[in-house]
């Protein structure tokens, strides 16, 4: 394989592991990743539809990972990916990290990335729910950093081949969390952004999560795969997750070797500003929603089901 380029979070000594992640999960080998990305870009210059998209490797190699270089499945993502930009401007346009609403959930340490394990080779996110402001702030803010962030990493090799762990502290969020979500974009987000981002989530760790919402999420996960629900791990305390995640990564706060989430907040910001161009210029991709000739996408991606969220969890497709 390639040398991999430099990431946010070094993978020192994980080239090789990377490697067999990517051989043996994704059927990624050179000549085939070559083919591919060809003909990806050959199906963009000849989609009638796309007026503008990026077609450099990296970008390209998202979507072929996630669909493990299956080019047919590649490509509809990528128009899925387009669509659903423009369906929800409100969740994608202008991801500006210096923006005011995002910076302040940034800075109240919402959502950040907190190190690489190095047992997986997987970049690891640490969410606390309670920070998040739900009396000022909606569930569109919520995504917004969700994709934020998911976009500012998704460029890095390692991330798109040994994919993201997710871990939540839900300790100390209250009924607004739950209700500042409407139905409509709990809909939208499990089946437009779950099915169109190219995103390898792999592990989600939950950590007190209060009765009344594991109630919720309980109901919901009935719905949801077995392959989905066994990426779902919950932790009554802090004390169990330390027992499940290596102390090396969790920060100082929580137990762990790791710095504190102010310190490590402060470098995913410094990060931000200089990904904020490569951010902005994701705007101007453009595909045509009117465009009569026939598509990828064989249903609408703004289409919310009848049955609202249950219906979401019955089209996720998990990788």
């Amino acid at each position: 394989m390639a040398q991999r380029a430099e990431t946010f979070f070094p993978c020192n000594g994980l080239s090789g592991q990377l490697d067999q992640i990517a051989a043996t999960e994704l059927r990624e080998e050179d000549k085939l990743r070559d083919q591919s990305l060809t003909a990806m870009r050959e199906w963009i210059r000849q989609n009638g539809r796309l007026h503008r998209c990026r077609t450099d490797d990296r970008f390209l190699l998202r979507f072929l990972r996630v669909k493990k270089f299956s080019v047919p499945m590649a490509c509809e993502m990528l128009e899925r990916y387009l669509t659903m930009r423009q369906t929800y401007p409100r969740w994608f346009a202008r991801l500006d990290p210096e923006d005011a609403d995002l910076g302040a959930v940034l800075d109240a340490c919402c959502l950040v990335p907190i190190g690489r394990d190095p047992a997986s080779g997987r970049i690891v996110i640490f969410g606390v729910v309670r920070n998040f402001d739900a009396q000022r702030y909606n569930s569109d803010t919520m995504i917004r950093l969700n994709m934020l962030v998911a976009e500012a990493l998704l460029d890095e090799e390692a991330n798109q081949i040994a994919g993201f762990t997710h871990i939540f502290d839900n300790g100390g969020m209250t009924m607004a969390h739950v209700t500042c979500w409407t139905l409509d974009n709990l809909a939208g987000y499990l089946r437009s952004v779950i099915n169109c981002v190219p995103v390898r989530l792999k592990e989600n760790h939950f950590v007190s999560v209060p009765t009344f919402a594991a109630q919720i999420s309980k109901y919901c996960l009935s719905f949801a795969s077995e392959k989905l629900r066994a990426r779902i791990h919950c932790h009554s305390t802090v004390e169990e997750l330390r027992a499940k995640v290596s102390p090396e990564l969790l920060p100082l706060e929580y137990g762990g070797n790791g710095a504190t989430l102010k310190v490590l907040n402060e470098r995913f910001r410094e990060f931000l500003r200089s990904k904020r161009t490569a951010l902005l210029e994701l705007d101007e991709m453009e595909i045509d929603l009117k465009d009569p000739r026939e598509a990828a996408v064989h249903e609408d991606v703004g289409e919310v089901v009848a049955d609202g969220a249950v219906g979401s969890f019955r089209k996720l497709s998990i990788d």
